[in-house]
């Protein structure tokens, strides 16, 4: 018999900025349309289908949704992400987030580590230009928060004048998925931008570090790497 498992996560990072808009996803490339499985069945009104995307990596398209159902101590939502698979199972995870994010906190699904299937991407805290995002992913049959390459529980992307933070997904020379984290900053006084580049590639079920850089690149280059440079997400932070 399948069941619901729940899980509950705390973000523990507050911004200093003004919070603002930004872009999101509602749904992954590749889904598979209205058709098969519902995560808002029996749900209530307030429950939304945000997703269509093979969270589960069995090659089939399932339901994911999202409701906000509260507010945190700290001024944000609470957040209850809902996924109903082809196969049956019905899992779910909640999320308090540190800003209300509104029902624009969903901003895509993709395939962002070496395990089959797509990863879901939630924003919980917003500033002027710098995001910390949830990426949750499906191990074992529940929903588990996936760490970025530096091992954090939150993953971050900024851009600006003065700041560029993001990850590129590409392979190794074996073919093994990489993602590489990119950190830069501009001095005070302006001109060309510090970049530390952090790369990790899966192995074993997690990530194993390659190495790290740092090179002076200019604002342009900086640019490139800002937000997020993995296929089906947009582009923005």
């Amino acid at each position: 018999m399948k069941h619901v498992r729940t899980t509950t996560t705390t973000t523990a990072i507050t911004l200093a900025l003004a919070a603002t808009g930004f872009a999101g996803s509602a749904q992954a490339a590749g889904s598979g349309g209205s058709a098969g499985p519902n995560a808002c069945e029996g749900k209530g009104s307030g429950c939304v289908i945000v997703s269509r995307a093979d969270v589960d990596g069995d090659g089939r398209s399932d339901s994911v949704a999202q409701t906000h159902w509260g507010a945190t101590a700290e001024g944000g939502d609470k957040i209850t992400t809902r996924v109903h698979t082809a196969d049956g199972e019905r899992l779910q995870i909640v999320t308090d987030t540190q800003r209300r994010m509104g029902r624009d906190a969903f901003f895509g699904a993709a395939k962002i580590d070496g395990e089959a299937g797509y990863e879901l991407v939630t924003k919980t805290d917003l500033g002027a230009h710098t995001a910390y995002s949830q990426v949750l992913t499906y191990r074992d049959g529940r929903l588990t928060t996936l760490k970025d390459p530096r091992s954090r529980y939150r993953w971050v992307t900024d851009g600006s004048v003065w700041s560029s933070v993001g990850y590129k997904r590409t392979t190794t020379s074996t073919g093994a998925v990489k993602v590489i984290a990119s950190e830069a900053a501009r001095p005070a006084n302006g001109g060309a931008f510090r970049q530390t580049l952090y790369s990790a590639q899966w192995k074993n079920g997690g990530w194993q570090r390659l190495g790290l850089l740092t090179r002076t690149v200019s604002a342009s280059t900086a640019g490139e790497w800002s937000g997020w440079n993995i296929p089906y997400l947009p582009s923005g932070i």
